[in-house]
């Protein structure tokens, strides 16, 4: 009987595991598409050969090891995004899940959804598209006025105009100074979308996190020589870093 008890919570865990693996799929095939301008209602198919996969090599993380990331048809390779992306959103929606109250739990999908999706774009093309990052705003302002986020209407808006504004601050001054450009107007608009969500508090700590993370990133490749001074490192993907670990684990950040 202790072990059925036991053994329920993790059956349940790894039920949502699997459905959340689901959703990564379903949010790789949103970002794919939404990047070529592609309909949602078409069937998937390969890049390369064009022909249309079948379910069962749709099947989230397993497929790709089955098949060894190639194409069943024509052997081409298969982007290593598609397990990744998979993976992350299981993690991240669990951990949204266990970590944040239920009554949060809606917005807080929205969020993680648009910062995954704007994570694989970034990641592929350096593109933040605005369908998934300024468009999904009014979903935080009225998330927050109708009190399914833990801030108000008034600190969902301040929040938005902060977020923008600050890169759009930090991106003059280091054009004016270097004359190169540092981030693109994509990257404003989603920490824009992070602070309809998250208020003021947010966007700092996600910002400090993103920096953090890049700096660590960068000075590594750095000096393994795979990246040079000049490269440009995406940063949509190091904001929705930064903002699941300020959504998961605030108590850390005041060990920071």
């Amino acid at each position: 009987m202790i072990i059925f008890h036991l053994f329920r919570p993790c059956l349940f865990l790894f039920s949502l595991f699997l459905l959340f693996l689901c959703w990564g799929s379903f949010l790789n095939a949103f970002a794919y598409r939404i990047l070529r301008n592609k309909s949602l209602l078409t069937r998937s198919a390969c890049p390369h050969c064009s022909r249309t996969i079948s379910w069962y090599d749709l099947i989230p993380v397993l497929s790709f090891f089955i098949l060894s990331g190639k194409c069943r048809a024509c052997n081409k390779k298969i982007s290593w995004l598609y397990p990744i992306i998979e993976l992350s959103t299981a993690f991240i929606f669990l951990l949204i899940t266990i970590k944040i109250p239920p009554h949060y739990w809606l917005a807080y999908f929205v969020l993680a959804s648009a910062l995954i999706i704007n994570t694989r774009t970034d990641l592929e093309e350096m593109v933040i598209p605005r369908i998934t990052s300024l468009f999904l705003i009014p979903i935080g302002l009225l998330s927050a006025a109708c009190s399914l986020l833990p801030i108000t209407f008034t600190q969902s808006i301040v929040g938005a105009f902060f977020g923008y504004g600050i890169l759009w601050i930090t991106a003059f001054v280091f054009k004016k100074v270097t004359g190169k450009d540092g981030l693109g107007e994509g990257d404003f608009e989603l920490l824009a979308l992070i602070g309809s969500f998250t208020g003021i508090a947010g966007v700092l700590h996600t910002l400090f996190i993103g920096s953090l993370i890049g700096s660590i990133i960068g000075i590594t490749l750095i000096i393994t020589k795979k990246y040079s001074r000049n490269s440009k490192l995406p940063f949509g993907p190091l904001l929705a870093i930064g903002t699941i670990f300020y959504l998961c684990f605030p108590h850390l950040l005041k060990l920071l």
